[in-house]
């Protein structure tokens, strides 16, 4: 897979905020969206920042592809010592957590239609080594 991962830039927060948006809408939960890409420009890009966003740069062909960005961010995750990946994926959206789930994700929890998967270990390590190397 050919792709770049870079740190966001504040001229990302529009796109970032469509992002969201489009997420919301697939999810059928637009009206959840509470953050404008002014506020993301704000609290992600000041002095002391209150998140880190990722842009991975694929080839169009690459976009629509299921799961293909997840083993990214696993692989980006570990080389930042991270110990897990948390997802939340709504109960409807079968396809996404049988996918998470033949990975070796494990659903923690079912709570307001909500499902969370974590993988953590060997099966972080295995879902990064997935990725080719960046």
């Amino acid at each position: 897979m050919n792709f770049r991962v870079r740190a966001a830039t504040k001229e990302d927060c529009k796109d970032v905020s469509r992002m969201i948006m489009e997420l919301a809408v697939y999810e059928k939960m637009p009206d959840q969206v509470k953050i404008s890409h002014e506020e993301l420009q704000r609290d992600g890009f000041c002095q002391n920042p209150f998140f880190e966003c990722l842009v991975a740069e694929i080839p169009e062909e690459l976009k629509s592809k299921e799961g293909k960005l997840i083993v990214v961010f696993a692989q980006v995750g570990r080389s930042k010592q991270c110990v897990r990946l948390q997802l939340s994926v709504l109960n409807w959206n079968t396809p996404s957590r049988d996918f998470y789930a033949a990975k070796g994700g494990q659903d923690l929890t079912v709570s307001e239609g909500w499902h969370f998967v974590r993988f953590d270990g060997q099966n972080l390590d295995n879902l990064a080594n997935d990725a080719p190397k960046i």
